[in-house]
């Protein structure tokens, strides 16, 4: 499991622990989630109800298909 240091990049995590989050492109309904992808580094997030992680690419075609069509 990666540390919350080597998520994403500064710019993103910074986004995360002040609120304002990286830009959302897609929503999950059925996962009760959205997908967001920063500008800098190109780091795919999927936010929940609790929390965000850092997503692949391939999770992110998987889950969000119409994002990444």
């Amino acid at each position: 499991m990666l540390s919350w240091h080597d998520k994403g990049c500064e710019v993103c995590r910074n986004q995360w622990e002040i609120g304002k989050h990286p830009p959302q492109i897609a929503t999950n309904i059925a996962r009760h989630a959205h997908l967001h992808r920063c500008n800098i580094c190109g780091t795919f997030w999927e936010q929940n109800e609790r929390f965000a992680e850092p997503i692949s690419v391939s999770q992110a075609r998987k889950l969000y298909p119409e994002a990444l069509a």
